[in-house]
C-alpha cells in the first residue's frame, strides 16, 4: 500500500503544478507625438520580450507620425499642407495612415455638424497653439479671424487649394489613432490582456494582473496640481479625455486663451465645461468626440451623447458658484468604482 500512496500523492502534486498558471507581466514606456506612452501586458502563457515589443512599437509609431504629424516637414500631412493638398506619392504605409485619419475625421465632422473640424489648423496657428512663428506672420499680414474662418469653411469642395489657405490638422484624433494601432499590434503578437496609453488616451483589453478590469483615474480639472477626481474600470473599450484647464497660452497683451478652438466662431472656446471623458469602441473616435464635446459645451454635448448610445461620457463642469459638478451617461456611471 505504501508505494501506491506515494504514487497517488505524487500524482496529485504533479496535477496541482500543472494547473497553476504562470503569469507574465510587462510595463513598457516610450515617447511619441510630443508626449509619453505606455503599454502594460499580462500574459497567461507567452513570455514577453520587452525589447522586441518596444522596437515594434517605435517602428509602428514612426510610420504613423510620418503620415499624420504636422511637426515633421517630410510627413504626408505636412507636405500636403505645404503643396496645397493631397500628396499621393511616397511611402504607401505613411499614405495609409494619412488616409485613415482623413477619412475618419471627415466622417466625424459630418456627425458633429462641424464641431469637430480637421481644417482648423490656420486658427490653431493664429492663436499660438501650432506654429508660433506662423502666428506672428499672420499677425503681420493683418489676417483676421474672419478671413481664416472663410478659409477653413471652404472644405465643402475638397479640391487642391493652390493658395495654401486650407490646412489639415489631425492633433485631435491622431493620439487616439496611435493608441489603436499599438493595440492592434499587440493583438497580432497574440497578447490578449493589455492597456495602451498615449498622452492620456487609453485602450484596455481583458483583465489586469489582479483579475479585475483595468482601472483608470479621471483627473480633477486643475491647472495647478494633479489629483484623481474619480476611478472607473474599462472593459474592452477605449477612453479619451479633453480639457481646457491645462493647455493654454498667455498672449502678448496678457490675454489667456485655451487650446480648444471653436471652428464656428474662430475663437478659443470658453465655457463652464472643464473636461470631457468619452468612451468608444476605438480610441480614435473617443479622442475626436472628446474634443467635439469641449466645443459643444455641457448641455449640447450631453444631448449628443444620449443620441449616440455607442458612446459614453463623463463631463466635469463648474456651476455658478464655481463648484465642480458632474454630468454622466448611465453607462459611464456603471463603470465608476465605489
Amino acid at each position: 500500500m505504501k508505494p501506491f500512496i506515494f504514487i497517488f500523492i505524487a500524482s496529485l502534486f504533479f496535477i496541482a503544478c500543472q494547473r497553476e498558471p504562470v503569469i507574465h507581466t510587462a510595463e513598457i514606456q516610450f515617447g511619441t507625438m510630443g508626449t509619453y506612452g505606455m503599454v502594460k501586458i499580462i500574459s497567461d502563457s507567452l513570455e514577453i520580450d520587452e525589447t522586441a515589443v518596444l522596437l515594434k512599437i517605435d517602428s509602428l509609431l514612426h510610420d504613423v507620425n510620418m503620415g499624420v504629424s504636422t511637426y515633421i516637414d517630410s510627413s504626408v500631412i505636412a507636405r500636403s499642407n505645404q503643396e496645397g493638398f493631397w500628396i499621393e506619392d511616397g511611402n504607401e504605409i505613411h499614405q495609409s495612415h494619412f488616409k485613415e485619419n482623413l477619412t475618419r475625421s471627415l466622417e466625424i465632422m459630418r456627425v458633429t455638424n462641424g464641431q469637430f473640424n480637421v481644417f482648423v489648423k490656420p486658427l490653431i496657428d493664429f492663436w499660438g497653439f501650432g506654429d508660433y512663428d506662423k502666428r506672428n506672420l499672420l499677425a503681420k499680414d493683418s489676417l483676421s479671424v474672419d478671413s481664416l474662418l472663410n478659409c477653413i469653411n471652404s472644405h465643402d469642395v475638397y479640391i487642391r487649394d493652390t493658395s495654401g489657405c486650407m490646412q489639415l490638422d489631425f492633433s485631435a484624433i491622431a493620439k487616439g489613432y496611435g493608441v489603436d494601432q499599438v493595440a492592434n499590434l499587440l493583438e497580432r503578437m497574440n497578447y490578449e490582456r493589455y492597456m495602451v496609453e498615449i498622452g492620456g488616451e487609453v485602450v484596455c483589453k481583458g483583465k489586469n494582473a489582479d483579475e479585475v478590469y483595468w482601472r483608470l483615474g479621471i483627473e480633477e480639472p486643475n491647472e495647478e496640481s494633479r489629483s484623481i477626481f474619480e476611478v472607473m474600470q474599462l472593459e474592452n473599450r477605449a477612453m479619451a479625455t479633453s480639457g481646457n484647464y491645462r493647455n493654454f497660452k498667455i498672449l502678448d497683451n496678457g490675454l489667456k486663451v485655451v487650446h480648444i478652438i471653436n471652428p464656428s466662431s474662430g475663437y478659443p472656446e470658453i465655457s463652464n465645461l472643464l473636461s470631457a471623458s468619452i468612451i468608444a469602441d476605438n480610441c480614435m473616435s473617443a479622442d475626436a468626440y472628446a474634443t467635439a464635446c469641449m466645443v459643444m459645451g455641457i448641455d449640447t454635448c450631453f444631448d449628443f451623447l444620449l443620441n449616440h448610445p455607442e458612446l459614453e461620457g463623463y463631463l466635469i463642469y463648474s456651476d455658478e458658484a464655481g463648484q465642480l459638478k458632474v454630468k454622466q451617461t448611465k453607462g459611464f456611471e456603471e463603470m465608476i468604482v465605489e
